[in-house]
């Protein structure tokens, strides 16, 4: 085996132990299974030890399999950050780009946008991560993350995609149950829909006064297409973005309610570690998300509506 092909080697290894298995590891890596279990068996080899532990089903790692994916994975991390500094240098968007987002703002927003963007620059190559987990941008080599809210404290960089409003809403079928409640104390009477991204106590500004209301309820959820979901069927109350349920408030299968008091704006940004901005195919990116949610900004829509003649 010739050093390239060790470092071949070592790279699918990294990639076996991350994927959990040999066929996950030959799917992302355009390899037969066959090839993988092949590689590994000649680093094994080359090293005159096990490195996995091996059953029908499934595999572990041997202490020296343990000891070697460190330096495999550095390999990896470093090949990958060649890549990337090279393609910084070139001036048209091409090249891959890993984006991460939660699975609701993903499939709603996020995929159809990344769709149209291959469409205008086809040299991209997309590495689509959707989960409702917070992900290690600089572990596991994400380009670009789409969060909620203002960074905390963090090394990393942001770049604000839209601004919308969050509203309190429920379903016809549920108001027609439980009346609908006119002042804000009254929310705390009602059946919620807890999201785990939405504290329990809600901070209401109405009539230029704050107010502070707990709410609990028999259904809590940890994604935003569930939380829709049961708002939909009348299990509840719920605090969901407005641009999600617009076109349902018009028609009247969604009612706002309380509209006179606010609730905190809910900002998306893209998300990314010092650097990344440097390649045109994320500048590209950036701008043309950025572009694309114009529709549901608020600030922008406020400064397009100003700024008309009367």
């Amino acid at each position: 085996m010739s050093a390239l092909d060790e470092v071949r080697a070592m790279m699918i290894f990294a990639r076996v132990v991350e994927e959990g298995g040999f066929s996950a590891a030959a799917r992302k890596m355009g390899l037969s299974r066959a090839a993988i279990s092949h590689q590994i068996r000649q680093l094994e080899a080359k090293l005159g030890v096990p490195l996995l532990r091996r059953s029908t089903r499934t595999f572990s790692l041997t202490d020296a399999g343990t000891r070697y994916y460190d330096s495999c994975r550095t390999i990896t991390l470093e090949a990958e950050a060649a890549r990337k500094r090279v393609e910084e240098l070139r001036d048209d968007p091409v090249g891959k780009i890993s984006i991460t987002s939660s699975v609701h703002l993903g499939t709603l927003r996020i995929v159809p946008i990344l769709d149209r963007f291959r469409q205008a620059y086809p040299g991209i190559a997309l590495d689509v991560h959707l989960s409702d987990e917070v992900v290690d941008l600089i572990g596991q080599g994400i380009d670009i993350a789409i969060r909620s809210g203002p960074l905390k404290n963090s090394d990393l960089k942001s770049f604000k995609l839209y601004q919308t409003h969050r509203i309190i809403a429920a379903s016809p079928a549920y108001l027609a149950r439980a009346e609908a409640p006119d002042t804000p104390e009254k929310l705390a009477d009602h059946e919620w829909i807890m999201y785990s991204r939405v504290p329990e106590t809600l901070q209401l500004t109405c009539n230029h006064q704050e107010r502070r209301v707990r709410v609990s309820g028999n259904v809590r959820v940890d994604n935003a297409t569930a939380r829709l979901q049961f708002l939909r069927g009348g299990h509840g109350l719920a605090v969901v973005p407005l641009c999600d349920i617009q076109d349902e408030i018009k028609t009247g299968d969604l009612v706002r309610v309380l509209p006179a008091c606010l609730l905190p704006d809910l900002e998306v940004y893209a998300v990314f570690a010092a650097g990344v901005t440097r390649s045109a195919k994320v500048q590209s990116l950036l701008e043309f998300m950025r572009r694309e949610l114009r529709d549901i900004d608020i600030l922008r829509n406020a400064e397009q509506r100003t700024s008309q003649p009367y």
